[in-house]
């Protein structure tokens, strides 16, 4: 099984804040984690010799000669200095130094380390290029330096670190300020344990990491002319269409009658086996068919500083996709986005996050679907499963926005999707990732090759669960590692 401290840096922050671990932990296990996957952990690792043809020019947030990371510029000999002095002694000093604002930069230094490190490393500069305090993206620092040098310094995945938006972000994604207020509606979540679900066959519900029940009210200063309602995520499985429905998962019909059809294989082929429909969390950017996720994007419009002339580009691309579109100037555009079709809002925040629009101007689509984002999911990797857990009915009938004949309607119709699937909520597990859980498609896929003759990556074993939407049965086998993996999580 994997080491906590093996894992991507978002995946092993993401599994830090859901562990609600107190502060001397996180700090211990983010010495740990910088002690062994940073650059000077990797040099008593491996030595000099051992990185050479690895990608570690972005260890260092700092300007060397003609713009080249200070690491580029040792190995290309502009400073002078051979690539393999950086594991001497005499350097040793520096090395530290310049780790201690990128460690505060990724959110690895601990909090207890973090004024003495910001202090010790403040106004080092080389090439031109500056070092100033970083800042815990974990916790915010209220006291941290946010000049623009130190946003100018910092990498992509350091304002960034889930790629809420492809272009480099203007400010910290963690330092949005979303007003919320709770409309009330949804029942509490039910803790539950992995252990409940052995014996069961679990069936992937892949769905965007929407809040359900809130009321977005505004952004970061700007306050909303009126609030964005949400409607969606892990917590359908305990709002408003579960109570009057027992609704538990809504889609668009094709995915909905997917569900159903395999789940009724899968009770079939098992049995009296429960069936059960588990969340996945999907990427930042799958709240984009949402009907709200557009709506916030059309209220942070209103407050961007858009010339007359980038918004004529926008919009000319914008009515290519719907001629219908009524500007991104126009008074009536939150009504577009949350009536338009989910294809043409999601066109419509994918052009305003292409760079050109980002260099014009345009508001964030990242702070769009933050704002929409269910807060306890904010950290939360691609491909973790389990936040939502229900019982599949897969002998009741669907349910539809508009149902044709005698099909039942749905009582709560969602704004997004038009069909809903029946069942009964069981709880809220742990969140795990899906190789763990789906573990009989993993390890099918163990050294298989693209065509191209690439590896498997993440994307493609995600690709092959939603396409081939398995029926794992939680074997002994499969809950040991999952149980093996929480329980290293609280070490």
């Amino acid at each position: 099984m994997t080491n906590l401290l093996d894992l991507p840096l978002d995946q092993f922050r993401g599994y830090l804040a859901e562990g609600n671990y107190p502060q001397a932990r996180q700090d211990e296990l983010m010495r740990a984690y910088r002690a062994q996957n940073s650059l000077s952990g990797l040099l008593d690792r491996y030595g000099a010799e051992g990185l050479e043809g690895k990608n570690v020019s972005t260890f260092f947030p700092v300007a060397g000669p003609g713009g080249m990371s200070i690491f580029d510029a040792l190995k290309s000999g502009q400073l002078q200095t051979r690539f393999k002095d950086y594991a001497s002694d005499a350097l040793g000093g520096v090395l530290g130094a310049l780790e201690n604002p990128r460690a505060a930069y990724q959110g690895t230094l601990p909090q207890a380390d973090y004024d003495s490190a910001a202090m010790g490393t403040a106004g080092l500069a080389m090439g031109g290029g500056g070092v100033a305090a970083g800042r815990n993206i974990g916790a915010t620092n209220a006291n941290a330096s946010k000049s623009a040098g130190l946003l100018a310094a910092a990498l992509k995945e350091d304002l960034d670190p889930l790629g809420y938006q492809k272009p480099k972000m203007r400010g910290y994604l963690s330092d949005t300020d979303v007003q919320l207020s709770d409309a009330g509606e949804n029942l509490p979540r039910q803790p539950m344990s992995w252990e409940d679900v052995e014996g069961k066959v679990v069936l992937p519900f892949y769905g965007d990491r929407t809040s359900r029940g809130l009321l977005v009210e505004g952004v970061n200063d700007l306050k909303f002319e009126q609030p964005v309602y949400t409607e969606g995520g892990v917590d359908f499985m305990v709002g408003p269409a579960a109570q009057k429905d027992s609704a538990i998962w809504a889609s668009n019909q094709n995915i909905i009658k997917r569900i159903e059809a395999e789940a009724e294989n899968a009770a079939k082929q098992f049995g009296e086996r429960d069936i059960l429909g588990l969340s996945g969390s999907m990427s930042p950017d799958a709240n984009d068919f949402a009907t709200f996720t557009g709506a916030s994007m059309a209220e942070l419009v209103k407050g961007a500083k858009i010339t007359k002339k980038s918004a004529r580009e926008f919009d000319k691309v914008m009515r290519a996709i719907d001629p219908d579109f009524v500007g991104v100037l126009s008074p009536k555009l939150r009504d577009w986005a949350t009536t338009t079709s989910s294809p043409k809002r999601k066109s419509f925040i994918r052009l305003m996050e292409s760079s050109p629009m980002q260099q014009a101007g345009f508001p964030s689509p990242a702070e769009a679907r933050y704002s929409v984002t269910d807060p306890t999911q904010r950290d939360l990797p691609a491909g973790m499963f389990g936040l939502g857990t229900a019982k599949i009915d897969e002998s009741a009938p669907l349910m539809f926005n508009e149902p044709k004949g005698n099909l039942p309607s749905a009582s709560v119709p969602h704004s997004t999707y038009n069909t809903q699937i029946v069942g009964d909520y069981l709880g809220s597990l742990p969140p795990v990732p899906q190789g763990l859980l789906f573990k009989d498609v993993y390890d099918a896929m163990e050294g298989k090759t693209t065509k191209s003759g690439q590896a498997l990556n993440e994307a493609h074993k995600t690709h092959a669960i939603k396409t081939k939407m398995p029926a794992q049965v939680v074997t002994p086998q499969v809950l040991d590692g999952i149980l093996q993996y929480l329980s290293r999580l609280e070490k």
